[in-house]
Parts: structure tokens; C-alpha cells; sequence
């Protein structure tokens, strides 16, 4: 059970010029807290309620989010390097400018939140839900996303996202995976070919083609 004094404490704690570098908040209701600029290294936040927390350009290098509640908080600018924030709650989360690089993603609730700008080069986004999220000028991996204009989902569960990039060509997101229509052709033959889904995959990347030359 969190401690109901700990967004007090917290927040008391960074206006004074104390350090929350590696500082246990696991399970802490922060809802609403104010930790603009906070310097929060690698501090355990696993199931932490940070629901609309102001958090703008916050230090989260490595911090352990897991199961956290950051809906509608504002990472604007935020440092969330090599974060964890597997099945995180980031619906509606202000993530514009931010940098993700290397964080785990995997399975974060994402829907709404806005990515404009953000840097994704070498996250795990697998699995999670990119529903109406904006991803405009996002960059993933070396390419600048100018827009997510499909998604489908195979009967497995599997998510495929379909993005047009800035240079006006189109990869496929599904997974760790991060190829052309072509490129996911070739590894659909060569990985599982004559399979049920194998011709699934295929069906989606027939619709995502005909989505792109739209």
C-alpha cells in the first residue's frame, strides 16, 4: 500500500534541492505531482500512479516504470532512456520531444498520447497500443515517421502499423520487426513460408500496400 504523505514528501524533497536519483517509489500515488526537471535516474517506479504528473524534461535514464500509471502525464522533453515501462499506462501522455531510446515499451498502453518529435530509435515497442497516437516527426530506429496510416492485427494477436516516413516511403512495424513491404515479404518466405500465417501476413501486407498507394 503507497504512502499517503509520498507526493508530499517527493515533491518537497526535489524544491529543496534534494536528489531522488534511485529513490524507491514503488506503488506511490504521485498523481498530479509536480516533478518538472526532476532527477529521477534510475528510481524504482514500478506501479507507481503518476496520472497527469508534470514531469516535463524529467531525468528517467533507466527508471523502472513497470505497471506504472502515466496517463495523461507530461513528459515533454523527458529523458527516458533505456526506461522500463513495460505494460506502462501512458494513454494521453504528453511525450512530445522526448527521448526513448533503448526503453522497453512492450505491451505500454499508448493510445492518444502524443510522440511528436519523440526518439524511439531502438525501443521495444511490441505489443504495444499505438491507437490514435501522434508519431509525427517521431524517430524510430534511423528513419522520421511522418504518420501511422494503418494497422492490423493477426489472428495470434500479433500488431502490424504501417507508417509513411517523412522521405514518402513506407515500413512496417510489427514486433521488433522494422521493414520495408518487400523487405517483410522476403522474411515471411524465408522464416515460415506455406504456412496459415504466412498467408495471414501476406493478406496484411496486401491491404498495407493498397493502404500506400492510396
Amino acid at each position: 500500500m503507497s504512502n499517503p504523505h509520498i507526493i508530499h514528501l517527493a515533491t518537497v524533497a526535489w524544491a529543496n534541492g534534494g536528489t531522488l536519483i534511485g529513490a524507491d517509489l514503488r506503488g506511490a500515488e504521485l498523481s498530479g505531482a509536480s516533478l518538472r526537471g526532476a532527477d529521477l535516474i534510475g528510481a524504482s517506479l514500478r506501479g507507481a500512479s503518476l496520472r497527469g504528473a508534470d514531469l516535463i524534461g524529467a531525468d528517467l535514464i533507466g527508471a523502472d516504470l513497470i505497471g506504472a500509471d502515466l496517463s495523461g502525464a507530461d513528459l515533454s522533453g523527458a529523458d527516458l532512456i533505456d526506461a522500463n515501462l513495460i505494460d506502462a499506462d501512458l494513454s494521453g501522455a504528453d511525450l512530445s520531444g522526448a527521448s526513448l531510446r533503448g526503453a522497453s515499451l512492450r505491451g505500454a498502453d499508448l493510445s492518444g498520447a502524443d510522440l511528436i518529435g519523440a526518439d524511439l530509435s531502438g525501443a521495444d515497442l511490441s505489443g504495444a497500443s499505438l491507437r490514435d497516437a501522434d508519431m509525427s516527426g517521431a524517430k524510430y530506429q534511423e528513419d522520421t515517421l511522418a504518420a501511422r496510416i494503418a494497422a492490423a492485427e493477426r489472428m495470434d494477436g500479433y500488431t502490424f502499423h504501417l507508417f509513411r516516413l517523412t522521405d514518402g516511403s513506407h515500413k512496417v512495424m510489427a514486433g521488433c520487426r522494422w521493414f520495408t513491404i518487400p523487405e517483410y515479404r522476403a522474411h515471411v518466405a524465408a522464416e515460415y513460408p506455406d504456412t496459415v500465417k504466412a498467408r495471414e501476413t501476406l493478406d496484411i501486407l496486401d491491404f498495407f500496400e493498397r493502404r500506400a498507394g492510396a
